[in-house]
């Protein structure tokens, strides 16, 4: 694999550093996901989930059972009609 060296000041570097220690890996493996990352298709992001969904066996209809008792769940805990 050919290899380019980049070059970051020393805040940026220090940010990549203490985020790649919080994760547990190298700021060179971090910095190569974030590029990685930025450079996925919308498909390619959602086909892990689309996977996962298809091995479920739910239909799209149960998706949107959970979905909207989601919704609800949401809108009564965010005007406060949720009974502890």
């Amino acid at each position: 694999m050919d290899m380019t060296t980049i070059v970051l000041d020393d805040r940026r570097f220090k940010a990549a550093a203490k985020k790649a220690e919080e994760l547990g890996t190298t700021p060179e493996e971090f910095i190569n996901s974030l590029i990685d990352a930025a450079t996925l298709t919308f498909d390619e992001i959602l086909a892990p989930v689309r996977e996962a969904f298809a091995a479920s066996g739910a239909t799209e209809e149960d998706l949107d059972d959970a979905i909207a008792e989601a919704r609800e769940a949401f809108r009564k805990q965010s005007s406060g009609d949720v009974k502890s």
